[in-house]
């Protein structure tokens, strides 16, 4: 009897071993010969040493395995193939998890531009890999493991003539969850699930005696987290979308959610430095309990059923990535679908798409378009098809977003490679990444002559009409923003001239709105500070509000900060001392910090911390300054705010300087539909917390005193009941919008602790 052969491609990966642990505890009977292929000799070597004792641990199974870094003696013959390559490696991987956070979009290897920029490595060598195997292994079946898979499928079939099928243990997770939630194993349900890769909505779940059970799951959403989209629109949708839908649902949550965590793709390169050591020191009868280190569940849940089922001739209902045809009849028959079919005598013989509503349907319709687009905008390196992509991709609200993407990563040569931008440090750029000019004195407006000859000014029409004349070159164009809401962002942007700068006047609402114009144009933004209330003038983070909620959806690093004094003396002292509210908070924040490093493991560092104590320290000492508000008080605090910019930039987020406090200022506005002065309200949760957490409210009360900010709920225009709302909801808040852990996710606000704290407020 023959050998089935097996090519593994991408067999060097560390996991590859479970693969034959799956097969062994699957029963395996036929015999194989199994050729693991890689670049990486020494890895190969220990990959196959294990991958050996592994299939050594079961006596009926019949593999026989080798290795090689010749592509053609792999594949030549070969009956079927599993395709695990990952061009880029995890550094690739970890390009994508971060570059899509500066548009303002989650990055994830799979959806979204990460997976768009993963598409642009993996198709070109996936395709070229596809052309051998037409040559010397025409009659293979091809199982994609690579990822995004239903993009990689598609193109091979589209360019090839190969089989393809795309395995994917997702939905196997999500019909096992559903089933642990009804008390039934997996087995005693029958599940309608249908979609694309990582697009997929189970719309039915039937009981063995027939009965319908989808409702009693959409009433006990709240049981189940993991899917990460939130229950109302769950119920709204009435079926439940696969674990990746929450990506394009609620993109500002998992920014806010994952911002100050170790991506995914460096979580991984310090596992496989640890397993490729315990590769090395392993010997025969040394137990393989590492490999389980690595969660390769697809292997168990997917790839070995799926390999048996078709080689072995079993028959068995899997749901597989597969060719449309009319399974799907409003995606086109070229589609790749994601649905459930039965493989008999080692062919899949029928399928069992679900019905889907007209809701379901225009998504995946509209995610397909952008699939198939990718892929042909790659193969065929078609730079304005791969713009029509970016613009069908459910992640990308908007054409700016999805020109900035394609700039970044599609490229000038014909291979697509990923780029790692490095910004050379000097004297005058000591930290590696770009940051604004600041500049102190007087008369700054009088002297101000940008070499752009035209630009648009940003500002609050009160503020323009006391300032107008000092101007020595005029704007082109002068537009008044009262709030930072993201429609009437858009529809400020779509009023404006043309121009070469823009420049924003006024506070945090006015600074906002200029990144955001600039932002949105690709154009330099200078600004000036009228009042030291907020930090926006030195962040990088664009700040709009959307569904009354705070979501950052863009970054740029302002060119210019302008401090002209006599500008900023001339308003109201009570706007200037506001601003220690945002540099104070971060005694709060260090502290939500520390205790999410304890709790979840999220990483901390000691270093940034002193360095935050720092400039805590500093408001501390010159709150006489900053009270007064004299030129060396100005400067105090736009210092900090500088400081404390670089700071969260070098540790990638602001995690150090906000956390709780933050969290009750934006409950606050979200239930009271008020406006307040930033500093002041966050100074007030500030203390909030700092009571909650047990951590020194009295320094903060004491330094509030000092500097002279107002931060009682009297003089902020918070009422009595107003703030027992926002008391009584931080918990609920925290679990639907919070952008970071905190003390609020294990610590109740009860009762009894809202009437403690109103006993020292003033109302």
């Amino acid at each position: 009897m023959s050998r089935v052969k097996l090519a593994i491609l991408g067999g060097s990966a560390l996991a590859t071993p479970v693969l034959f642990d799956a097969m062994g505890r699957g029963g395996a009977q036929a015999s194989y010969q199994v050729f693991l292929h890689g670049r990486d000799v020494e890895r190969l070597e220990l990959v196959y040493q294990v991958s050996k004792a592994i299939i050594s641990n079961y006596p009926n199974l019949d593999i026989q395995i080798s290795y090689t870094t010749e592509i053609e003696k792999a594949l030549e013959g070969a009956d079927y193939c599993l395709n695990q390559i990952r061009v880029g490696g995890l550094e690739g991987r970890a390009y994508d998890e971060t570059f899509p956070r500066r548009f303002g979009i989650p990055g994830e290897e799979t959806v979204g531009p990460g997976g768009f920029s993963n598409s642009l490595r993996g198709i070109p060598k996936v395709l070229e890999i596809a052309r051998i195997m037409q040559r010397v292994s025409p009659q293979v079946v091809v199982l994609n493991l690579t990822n995004p898979s239903s993009i990689i499928q598609y193109a091979i079939r589209c360019y090839t003539n190969l089989e393809v099928i795309g395995t994917c243990d997702s939905p196997v997770s999500l019909m096992e969850l559903l089933a642990k939630l009804l008390g039934k194993a997996k087995g005693e349900l029958f599940f309608s699930i249908s979609g694309m890769h990582h697009f997929s909505w189970v719309t039915s779940i039937l009981d063995s005696d027939g009965i319908e059970r989808l409702m009693e799951v959409l009433d006990r959403l709240e049981e189940i987290p993991k899917i990460g989209v939130d229950p109302e629109l769950v119920r709204a949708i009435g079926a439940i979308p696969g674990p990746y839908l929450k990506y394009y649902f609620h993109p500002d949550r998992i920014l806010a959610e994952t911002e100050g965590r170790t991506i995914r793709a460096h979580q991984l390169m310090k596992l496989s430095d640890q397993m490729l050591e315990a590769y090395r020191q392993w010997k025969p009868g040394d137990s393989t309990a590492m490999l389980n280190q690595r969660g390769a569940v697809w292997y168990d849940k997917i790839v070995a059923p799926t390999l048996l089922a078709l080689v072995e001739k079993r028959n068995q209902e899997l749901v597989l990535s597969v060719d449309n045809q009319d399974h799907l009849p409003f995606l086109p028959a070229d589609a790749i679908v994601e649905l459930p079919v039965t493989i008999e005598d080692g062919k899949i013989t029928k399928t069992r798409p679900a019905v889907l509503s007209p809701f379901i349907q225009a998504l995946i319709s509209q995610n397909c378009v952008y699939e198939m687009l990718t892929a042909q905008a790659i193969a065929e390196n078609d730079r304005q098809k791969a713009l029509q992509a970016l613009m069908a991709n459910l992640m990308v609200k908007s054409f700016n977003q999805a020109r900035g993407i394609l700039d970044e990563v599609w490229p000038l040569e014909r291979e697509p490679v990923f780029r790692v931008i490095e910004i050379p440090t000097s004297k005058e750029n000591p930290y590696g990444f770009k940051v604004p000019s600041l500049h102190y004195g007087n008369s700054l407006l009088e002297r101000y002559h940008p070499q752009e000859e035209e630009f648009i000014l940003i500002t609050m029409e009160e503020l323009w009409e006391k300032v107008k004349d000092r101007f020595s070159q005029p704007p082109i164009a002068v537009s008044f923003v009262k709030n930072l809401d993201w429609y009437q962002l858009e529809a400020l942007d779509r009023s404006l001239p043309q121009s070469s700068l823009v420049v924003g006047l006024g506070g945090g609402v006015a600074q906002d709105a200029a990144k955001f114009i600039a932002w949105k144009r690709h154009l330099p933004v200078d600004l000036f500070v009228s009042i030291t209330s907020v930090d926006a003038s030195v962040t990088k983070s664009i700040a709009a509000r959307a569904g009354g909620h705070v979501t950052y959806i863009g970054f740029i690093v302002p060119r210019n900060v302008y401090m002209d004094y006599e500008l900023i003396q001339s308003a109201p002292p009570r706007l200037n001392r506001s601003g220690v509210g945002d540099i104070l908070c971060a005694h709060v924040a260090l502290w939500d910090w520390r205790f999410a490093h304890e709790q979840t493991g999220e990483v901390y560092d000691a270093e940034a911390v002193d360095q935050m104590r720092y400039w805590i320290d500093q408001v501390s000492k010159n709150a006489d300054q900053i009270r007064d508000v004299t030129p060396f008080g100005i400067e105090t605090i736009m210092k900090a705010f500088e400081g404390i910019s670089i700071i969260c930039r070098r540790f990638g987020s602001s995690r150090p300087q906000e956390a709780s406090d933050h969290t009750f200022a934006y409950n606050a506005e979200f239930q009271t539909g008020k406006s307040f002065l930033h500093g002041e309200l966050v100074a007030l949760g500030s203390w909030v917390m700092a009571n909650l957490q047990e951590n020194q409210p009295e320094f903060l009360e004491d330094v509030f005193q000092k500097c002279g900010i107002l931060w009682q709920p009297r003089d902020i225009g918070l009422t009595r009941d107003e703030f027992i709302k926002v008391l009584s909801t931080l918990n609920w808040y925290q679990t639907n919008f919070g952008r970071r852990y905190s003390i609020l996710n294990r610590v109740q606000v009860t009762p009894e602790f809202i009437q403690k704290i109103i006993s020292h407020l003033s109302f």
